[in-house]
């Protein structure tokens, strides 16, 4: 009757575990770069991929100026060995800007994204400040009173 007893504590103690393997936390984005196909629950793990092409949507100061409205476009391509293409087509004009350079991520979990211009060696510093797989929110110091934000959307 003892061993009786055991074997049923056993079981019980086993089928009332609250182990539950359903619930498993992780990156749920397939976009992402770390993504978990077993995750049940998003735990704001996941990692993305800046190297592609990208158009700005949105290039705005501080003070309210919209600096892509003196421009068709302005596009950038960020290549995997760390150098990056950007186009600009001025307003108004056939002419447009290019600028070559490479960039660099750095700080707390990536969330500095640094360019260099190879012609001029003007290195810019931008804060991710959001990122998935379709855009990247960056802010930057404009000048030593006004922030730049810049929305890029990948295409």
């Amino acid at each position: 009757m003892k061993k009786f007893l055991f074997i049923l504590s056993i079981f019980l103690f086993v089928s009332c575990s609250k182990d539950d393997d359903s619930n498993v936390k992780g990156c749920t984005d397939p976009q992402a770069v770390n993504y978990n196909i077993n995750a049940t629950e998003n735990d704001n793990t996941c990692q993305y991929s800046i190297i592609g092409d990208w158009t700005v949507a949105k290039y705005t100061l501080s003070d309210g100026t919209n600096i892509l409205s003196q421009f068709r476009y302005i596009d950038y391509t960020l290549y995997d060995d760390y150098s990056y293409y950007q186009e600009a087509g001025v307003l108004n004009s056939t002419d447009y800007l290019i600028f070559t350079g490479i960039y660099s991520l750095g700080g707390t979990n990536n969330s500095q994204l640094t360019f260099t211009n190879d012609d001029t060696g003007i290195t810019t510093t931008c804060t991710i400040t959001s990122i998935s797989s379709s855009t990247i929110k960056l802010s930057y110091d404009y000048d030593s009173s006004t922030t730049a934000t810049l929305e890029l959307i990948k295409i």
